[in-house]
């Protein structure tokens, strides 16, 4: 089972907070704090834009940690309080507004008091001179992110591209076939009848021509019906195997994932960085996940089989 990553930002102050941290969640998550050494698990590179930097770690992780520790004072509304370090702040916010405040907590130090603006954020408060404290938060916080699962549908590209693709070609099949107890092909009613979806492990910059080769692994016919409510008929592939209709069909839609993240990161696509294979694998992932999700929201699921090409 791949684990999810999560992120772990903190000032440089305060490392040993962050690998205690880091400690209490590595057997659930795939940690990275924001300032390792190792050169192939750090986030910020050498001679890398650190906001570039910034945005790119927040579309590779799902779920982020922010610590706040008594870093600065400062006075607020006339009033001097501590606060942490300005830049823990900023990627508190960019890490919330990306991943959703059920994906993103701020483990802070109790001493620090916070303006009402964080009201509606996972706080989790910790003692820093009591190391049993900041284990028994961060468990709170890890207990928080397992249990938030991947119940949600956000809007990443691959969420968005997978409810199209669900509206426009899984539920009319879906429903074809319920309103006429199968499906009619050459003479023959097939009652039984499954829609395959074979979905590619990585996602070439020709995508048409990837699913092309796939598709070359099928002995398939051609079919088109008319759905109720749509402007032009719905055409798909089938192969007759056991008894059964099997549709099948290559979402050439998730070529949208590829033109997505290269407009977001235009350097890492001209080279096509393993940073950048990370972000579209995961965003495959979240597809995959969206689809499944809503086929079961649906009440579709019995009827759907989402397949990875290394299944077949």
């Amino acid at each position: 089972m791949i684990k999810k990553k999560l992120f772990i930002g903190s000032s440089s102050e305060e490392l040993k907070i962050a690998e205690l941290v880091k400690e209490v969640l590595s057997e659930n998550f795939d940690v990275t704090i924001w300032n390792d050494n190792v050169w192939d698990t750090s986030v910020f590179k050498i001679n890398q834009n650190f906001l570039a930097d910034l945005l790119k770690a927040s579309l590779q992780y799902d779920y982020g940690i922010l610590i706040g520790t008594k870093d600065d004072n400062v006075m607020f509304r006339g009033v001097e309080m501590l606060q942490p370090r300005d830049n823990v702040l900023f990627e508190l916010g960019l890490f919330t507004g990306r991943l959703g405040t059920s994906k993103c907590a701020f483990l802070i130090d109790k001493e620090i008091k916070l303006p009402s603006d964080f009201n509606g954020l996972t706080l989790a408060r910790f003692d820093s001179s009591d190391t049993t404290s900041i284990i028994n938060s961060t468990k709170s916080i890890k207990d928080l992110f397992l249990a938030s699962g991947d119940d949600e549908i956000n809007f990443f590209p691959s969420a968005t591209l997978a409810s199209v693709y669900y509206e426009n070609l899984i539920v009319p099949i879906c429903r074809f076939i319920i309103d006429n107890n199968g499906f009619s092909k050459d003479n023959e009613h097939y009652q039984k009848c499954k829609l395959n979806i074979i979905v590619p492990e990585k996602i070439n910059q020709d995508v048409n021509l990837q699913f092309e080769r796939l598709k070359g692994m099928f002995t398939t016919e051609n079919v088109s019906f008319k759905y109720s409510g749509r402007p032009r008929q719905i055409s798909v592939d089938t192969q007759i195997k056991n008894d059964t209709l099997e549709f099948i069909d290559f979402p050439t839609i998730i070529t949208g994932i590829n033109y997505a993240i290269s407009n977001l990161l235009p350097n890492d696509f001209n080279k096509q960085s393993p940073d950048y294979n990370s972000i579209l694998d995961r965003e495959l992932r979240r597809f995959i996940t969206t689809l499944k999700m809503l086929l079961i929201r649906g009440g579709f699921d019995e009827m759907v089989n989402v397949k990875r090409d290394s299944e077949l």
